[in-house]
């Protein structure tokens, strides 16, 4: 699904339509530099540091990004590694949690705080991402197209990869 964020729109609806997702807690700023042999090299962004991860090809992106939300823990893994072997519980990671016990995003977000990382462009291209679920071994969620103005909604990694290589090669919209 493709939204068109019309610049004539009042501000009122564009931002109802995209406030939430440009203040999310796991939003990543995706900055393309390069491409080279077919595949692109860029930097990525997200609120809680000042330095950027750099990435040297998707494969590359997916394995940083999907670094970033384990350490967060946020979004959750639909699917987690299973382990064989008898031992205590609390030491394969089923450890009771308190109601009052947090996030480690909401602990690194208050800790360091949040940036704005909204305002940097990448060379070839920049887009907008938050992962809303990682179920069925993949990412749900939503990307903005920055140079586009367009929102696309994405049901999995490869699906946001085709997304940001049609965006990038020209050939077509953002839309699937």
């Amino acid at each position: 699904m493709v939204i068109r964020l019309e610049r004539n729109e009042s501000k009122a609806q564009k931002m109802s339509e995209s406030k939430q997702m440009l203040f999310a807690k796991n939003l990543i700023c995706m900055y393309i530099n390069s491409n080279e042999n077919a595949d692109y090299q860029g930097l990525i962004y997200h609120q809680y540091a000042d330095d950027p991860i750099a990435f040297e090809g998707m494969t590359d992106f997916l394995v940083k990004a999907e670094a970033l939300f384990d350490e967060w823990d946020f979004p959750q893994r639909g699917l987690a590694q299973r382990y064989f072997k008898k031992s205590n519980r609390s030491e394969i990671g089923y450890k009771k949690k308190k109601l009052e016990d947090k996030l480690p995003i909401e602990i690194i977000q208050e800790k360091v705080g949040v940036r704005n990382v909204q305002n940097k462009k990448g060379e070839l291209g920049t887009f907008m991402i938050e992962v809303v679920f990682r179920q069925d071994a993949t990412w749900q969620g939503h990307m903005i197209h920055q140079e586009a103005n367009e929102k696309v909604d994405f049901v999995s990694a490869l699906e946001l990869i085709k997304f940001i290589d049609g965006a990038l090669s020209g050939d077509r919209k953002v839309s699937g």
